[in-house]
């Protein structure tokens, strides 16, 4: 097959009484000058929108992030107010300054903008600091005093099972028929637990023990002071395990179930007392329904 040649061109110019111009035209190197000159703006064309459409790219991306940032700083102030309702500070916003529920969003408009990235980084800047410094300063020591003061006060609740084991109710709290067979009704102060003597009887709350000794009605009991206005009686004991003066914990075994005192059979005998008033145990206590 024969080869496709492309022969030069010869362009003579002539104009009368002038000497006559030859152009010797070659079409290939001709037809890759005409394409580097139209290829060329057209290459650095494409490449300005590439770093167009990256640098829009970017732009969008920071601004999605700086809106992100903000909105986790919102949020980590709204988290440091209910910390700081928590441990009992003071709303620094004034009675006077606020808004009435119907005016919390004031009105507002205008043409939507979007906020430049800078402009936003630049507010989280501006706000990082104030909350750190509150959070370190004002919060968590607040926060800290306040959660130490509720685990005292839990430890102190009288919510734990008096007896070790299962426990059988055998006379509940309020009016009851005098057990000893006495055509009379009595006031019961407690809730008394039937079982073997020398089962071990446990302190229900921490606290102080302020009475371990015998009483004519109570016989062997023991008393637990545990702040907040709560006491605990424990009666009837074979044996007292604690002293007046010893501080112990939830669960801790103060004496063992016997007979003592007015007693009609070996049982413990349970008080709860708030505000120097006797109180129902089944209120604390988590016992099988009766």
């Amino acid at each position: 097959m024969a080869r496709l040649s492309i022969k030069p061109y010869t362009v003579l110019i002539t104009a009368t009484g002038k000497a006559p111009i030859t152009l010797k035209l070659r079409p290939v190197p001709l037809l890759m000058g005409l394409g580097l000159l139209v290829g060329l703006p057209i290459a650095w064309i494409g490449l300005l929108l590439y770093q167009n459409i990256q640098l829009a790219q970017r732009n969008q991306n920071l601004s999605e992030t700086a809106s992100e940032v903000l909105t986790e700083l919102d949020a980590i102030g709204n988290e440091i107010e209910v910390l700081k309702n928590r441990a009992g500070l003071p709303d620094q916003e004034s009675e006077n300054t606020r808004l009435p529920d119907d005016e919390k969003i004031p009105p507002r408009g205008g043409v939507a903008e979007v906020a430049p990235a800078e402009m936003m980084f630049d507010e989280a800047r501006r706000q990082l600091p104030g909350l750190e410094q509150m959070l370190a300063i004002a919060v968590k020591p607040a926060l800290e005093q306040t959660l130490a003061s509720e685990a005292e006060q839990a430890a102190a609740f009288p919510n734990g099972q008096p007896i070790a084991g299962r426990a059988k109710v055998s006379s509940e709290f309020g009016l009851r028929p005098n057990p000893f067979g006495a055509r009379s009704y009595e006031m019961h102060e407690g809730i008394d637990f039937s079982g073997p003597v020398g089962k071990p009887i446990l302190a229900t709350a921490e606290g102080v023990v302020v009475r371990a000794d015998y009483n004519g009605g109570y016989g062997n009991h023991v008393r637990i002071d545990h702040g907040y206005n709560y006491e605990t009686l424990y009666a009837h004991m074979s044996e007292i395990e604690v002293k007046i003066g010893d501080r112990v914990q939830r669960g801790d075994v103060v004496g063992y179930l016997g007979s003592t005192g007015r007693s009609s059979g070996p049982h413990l005998h349970y008080s709860i007392y708030r505000n120097g008033q006797a109180v129902n145990p089944r209120y604390y206590l988590k016992l099988e329904e009766k």
